[in-house]
């Protein structure tokens, strides 16, 4: 089953399934996005789902923008889930995700090149940017204030489906180092060159 092909009533089911299976579920600790994040998503599209049946044209495009900014987050999700599973079927079923059928080999994920780290007009706001890994699903970004230290003390601090994105509460004068990590389906890339700024 594809999240793209669901409608907007099918897409709150399948979001109220994954939400009943993945609460409480030891196999997904930190789930990205939150559980919270994710019914907050399905609420607002519910009730524009409802507002739309007899609405206005703009109704309706809140209800399809709605319903499009929840399947990115399911597709995060997906992603997640797909990670910590480690190809193991039995944790995919058990987050209410199906298995997908086989398909041809896909070739391995290269390393995200490119990155840059620029300033932002917010303060303790930069923007990232690196150039798109075919066959990627997201990329996971990862944060330190030395890079001398070893990759398991950096610390995660977003995971996106764009080539691009946004970090945040960060100390004005503090030096951040970045590293980008393609995800697949079934793989992960290895980390980029570390991209250096100074928050602002």
């Amino acid at each position: 089953m594809s999240v793209a092909r669901l409608n907007p009533t099918a897409l709150i089911e399948f979001t109220e399934r994954l939400i009943a299976r993945m609460t409480g579920n030891a196999n997904f600790p930190n789930p990205q996005p939150t559980l919270v994040d994710l019914a907050a998503k399905k609420d607002e599209l519910d009730a524009l789902v409802t507002a739309a049946d007899d609405g206005t044209r703009q109704d309706r495009f809140d209800r399809n923008q709605a319903a499009t900014e929840l399947k990115d987050m399911i597709r995060v999700l997906a992603s997640y889930v797909s990670m910590v599973a480690a190809g193991d079927g039995s944790i995919i079923l058990s987050s209410g995700f199906r298995i997908r059928n086989g398909s041809e080999p896909v070739p391995p994920l290269t390393v995200p090149q490119s990155l840059k780290a620029m300033y932002t007009d917010h303060r303790g706001m930069i923007e990232l940017d690196w150039a798109r890994v075919e066959n990627a699903l997201n990329y996971q970004i990862l944060m330190s204030t030395d890079p001398a230290l070893p990759l398991s003390e950096w610390t995660a601090v977003a995971l996106t489906s764009r080539s691009k994105t946004e970090i945040s509460n960060l100390n004005r004068g503090q030096t951040y180092w970045f590293k980008v990590q393609a995800v697949g389906r079934t793989d992960k890339s290895g980390f980029s060159d570390p991209a250096e700024i100074m928050a602002a």
